[in-house]
């Protein structure tokens, strides 16, 4: 019955995904890319939980409530997208199942890495420090009905809420799952999430493959390539790491979907892409991660910065420094409130004051 509910847990990550992430990308009389959307929508997902999580966690209301109030913004947001998406939706999955004859081999072999990739996270024990918080703080709050009010390892209340992880609502989310599913906080995160993540990695993978690549074997030859170097390069603190042993953490989204996704969007500008919408796509992915990890912060600035300044040199497009720092006003804004934060210029309590 676990089992049951884990995937069908998993298949509606995924449909969820994909309606967030169409009121981004889908545009009339425009391409539009199904992992793109996936990764979009996967973003833009966290971030609308962020805005319905924060009244509730900093006004001391239950995790009961904020479950309800996410159900409903999940149904209506899947109800909007598919009366305004869900023609498109039919057509790309149409195309998608009429070009698998032609591309068989291709198909089944990124099958066997992808099931091979999900299964080897989803098996593999995982103890470090940080893997325990992620399970034991969603346990927390399920158990206590609360948001991030209890110590996690200790189960003593706290004064105050930790800076440092109170604004990634990531693992808020997960709690949110274990109890309209009654899932275990263990399944949610160890297999659904880590399941999620490498499944979005690898679809992610292909498309880079299939866009740099027109010949299949090519294509092939660069996703199995990709995939076998984050099996082999694992060293103490690497993306591969983490995406290999740490799957369903937030500092694992951050260097093996955030930063490809911004990569991605990268490569479709310089290439001469339709760039109607590619920036607000980069705006949701960056705001979206700021709400995974605290990681973010610092990464994804600077990987922006380092992308998208040569580039408005290179296509002599000098308005893509001002859209670039746009997009990362969220980190830069959430620096700004945790510098503030261990100066001792403020505090947010866990209770009315």
């Amino acid at each position: 019955m676990i089992l049951l509910k884990a995937f069908a847990t998993l298949t509606v990550n995924f449909i969820l995904y994909l309606a967030f992430g169409s009121f981004f990308s889908i545009r009339k009389g425009r391409k539009w890319s199904l992992p793109l959307t996936i990764t979009v929508g996967f973003f833009a997902y966290y971030a609308a939980f962020s805005l319905v999580c924060f009244p509730v966690m900093f006004t001391y209301r239950p995790l009961s409530l904020l479950s309800k109030l996410w159900v409903t913004v999940c149904a209506v947001c899947l109800a909007v997208s598919f009366v305004l998406y869900g023609r498109s939706w039919v057509q790309k999955l149409k195309a998608f199942s009429g070009s698998i004859p032609n591309n068989r081999t291709f198909w089944i072999w990124a099958a066997a890495i992808m099931i091979i990739s999900v299964a080897a996270v989803t098996i593999t024990y995982n103890f470090t420090l940080d893997a325990a918080y992620y399970v034991a703080n969603v346990a927390t709050n399920v158990d206590t009905n609360m948001i991030n009010v209890y110590d996690p390892f200790t189960g003593n209340w706290q004064d105050h809420f930790e800076l440092r992880y109170v604004f990634a609502t990531y693992s808020v989310n997960d709690a949110v799952i274990c109890q309209i599913t009654r899932l275990p906080a263990l399944v949610q995160t160890k297999s659904v999430m880590a399941a999620t993540v490498m499944i979005i990695v690898n679809v992610l993978y292909i498309y880079i493959a299939k866009y740099l690549f027109k010949e299949h074997r090519s294509a092939l030859l660069m996703y199995a390539l990709m995939m076998f170097i984050n099996c082999m390069f694992i060293s103490i603190y690497t993306a591969s790491n983490f995406l290999m042993t740490r799957t369903y953490e937030g500092k694992s989204i951050v260097g093996n979907i955030s930063v490809i996704a911004v990569f991605v969007l990268y490569v479709l500008i310089v290439a001469g892409e339709d760039a109607r919408g590619l920036f607000v796509m980069l705006f949701i992915i960056c705001l979206g991660t700021a709400t995974v990890s605290s990681t973010a912060n610092m990464v994804i600035p600077a990987q922006v910065l380092a992308l998208f300044v040569p580039a408005s040199f290179i296509k002599k497009r000098y308005d893509i420094i001002p859209k670039a720092i746009a997009c990362i006003i969220p980190e830069l804004l959430m620096v700004l409130v945790y510098v503030m934060y261990v100066r001792g210029y403020f505090a947010i309590y866990t209770f009315p004051i």
